[in-house]
């Protein structure tokens, strides 16, 4: 094991070098808040898509991924990367080449000419608080790679993680990051195949993997439409939960509509977007649940499923190849990392600063934006360390994506009459569904995931209507704001 940890040593310090070298080349080309953000819409096809990839697959895709393959087989994994795919592919074929064509910086933008400043801050506050919490979870997950592998105390991890993560993501911007995240892409995928392919031949071949069972490999509810241990009308909503949570709350993700932003025009959005879901798909599949399903094989009595991936990757891999597959796994949560930095500061000056200082000079936003990139990502971490319910907050702020964004994003986009009153009603009704049902099935079940995810499906077509009556029985009060694309 020490001659594993020597060389990930190596590799580990191979890729930071890597990373600092990216970042003093690109840092010095940011002369806009534009270009730190969008990366002066220069994106090529190959790292548009390399970028949309990376940012996606983080360690929930690659480690929780394969947790929930060895729990549930592919079942387990219907919200991502199944259903998380499924997003980027619809971004891809009917939004993302609308929005780049509306040069838009942000999704709030977006917000702003469809609908008003209301809906904007509202976009703006949900986004933030989400993207809070995740990097915070990235972050400590960072940490963790860093303990393990440098014997390190957990503070002194913790700190060393965040503070070089803070430092390259405010000067190198997103230009910097696309970068690394294409070149990260091919870190994770040759060791994920590698590990797989080697792994298929420890456990016995494919055969070995078929004798699992076909109920391993199936994607729909069990009898009863039973599904993660909920059967009857509380399975079936979750299932058909797990499916739009990512499918539909995802595709008006600043992450996500960044990058589609950040592509040099239209065509390269699109495709870019179309590519990176189905890759996501082959590489979150393979990389995550299949991985799952050959520790039931590899590693059948484990303790904690949740390490099931680092278990089999040091159970199959000769030092040298575990070196190469530990910089991939912190490499993908680097990528998410970097992301969820870019995305506070961002927004807060682009969407929210405005209604509280007027006329800021170009140069000052840049140096703003950059100046909270760092402390954002300083305080997501302290927020990780010391907020004992941040997990909880932080999917309440995700699922309020989906609820308070994904009807005036996607009628918004296709429906010429929506309007200010349709957005507004909708959200509001939506919400105060999604608390008096999550209420109610949380005493019904007791999990607080069923409380979060099982309104989803009964919430959203109601809101529907609500948007469309309310914007029809308006428009004459309220006349639609145009969408320029």
């Amino acid at each position: 094991m020490e001659e594993k940890i020597l060389y990930s040593w190596i590799g580990i310090a191979l890729y930071f070098i890597l990373i600092i070298y990216v970042v003093a080349k690109y840092s010095t080309k940011i002369k806009s808040m534009s270009d730190f953000i969008v990366a002066g819409r220069s994106l090529g096809l190959a790292v548009a898509w390399g970028t949309i990839l990376a940012t996606w697959f983080c360690s929930g895709t690659s480690m929780g991924g394969a947790m929930m393959g060895y729990l549930y087989g592919f079942r387990g994994v219907i919200m991502d990367p199944i259903g998380a795919g499924v997003a980027v592919l619809i971004f891809g074929l009917f939004f993302a080449a609308k929005l780049r064509r509306a040069k838009f910086v942000t999704i709030g933008d977006f917000f702003k000419e469809r609908y008003g400043p209301e809906m904007e801050i509202i976009s703006a506050t949900v986004q933030i608080l989400g993207y809070i919490g995740w990097l915070g979870g990235l972050l400590i997950a960072q940490s963790i790679v860093f303990q393990v592998l440098f014997g390190v105390g957990y503070m002194t991890a913790v700190y060393i993680a965040t503070i070089f993560t803070a430092i390259y993501t405010a000067l190198g911007g997103l230009l910097a990051v696309a970068i690394l995240d294409y070149l990260r892409v091919f870190i994770f995928w040759i060791a994920m195949w590698i590990l797989l392919g080697l792994g298929i031949a420890k456990a016995g071949g494919f055969g070995a993997l078929a004798s699992l069972g076909s109920d391993a490999y199936t994607i729909l509810p069990g009898q009863n439409f039973e599904y993660l241990g909920y059967v009857g009308m509380f399975g079936l909503l979750y299932y058909i939960a797990s499916w739009i949570n990512q499918a539909l709350g995802s595709i008006s993700c600043q992450d996500l509509v960044q990058r589609g932003l950040s592509a040099k025009d239209e065509k390269t959005s699109r495709y870019a977007s179309i590519l990176a879901g189905i890759s996501y798909w082959v590489i979150g599949l393979t990389g995550g649940a299949l991985i799952g399903l050959l520790g039931r094989i590899l590693v059948p009595n484990i303790d904690d499923p949740s390490m099931i991936m680092v278990q089999v990757a040091d159970a199959v891999l000769p030092p040298a190849l575990y070196a190469l597959f530990m910089t991939g796994l912190l490499a993908t949560i680097m990528s998410s990392s970097d992301s969820a930095a870019l995305i506070p500061g961002s927004m807060f000056v682009k969407n929210i600063l405005p209604y509280f200082v007027k006329n800021v000079s170009e140069r000052t936003n840049l140096l703003l934006v950059r100046i909270l990139t760092f402390l954002s990502t300083i305080g997501a971490l302290l927020m990780a360390l010391y907020l004992e319910h941040l997990y909880f907050l932080t999917q309440l702020a995700w699922y309020l994506i989906l609820i308070v964004q994904a009807i005036p994003f996607i009628m918004g986009v296709y429906w010429s009459k929506s309007n200010r009153i349709g957005a507004l009603a909708s959200v509001t009704v939506n919400v105060a569904l999604w608390i008096a049902l999550g209420i109610y099935f949380y005493n019904q079940t007791g999990d607080v995931w069923a409380g979060f995810y099982m309104p989803g499906p009964i919430i959203l077509p109601i809101g529907l209507a609500v948007f469309i009556i309310a914007s029809l029985l308006t428009q004459k009060s309220n006349p639609p704001r145009s969408f320029q694309s």
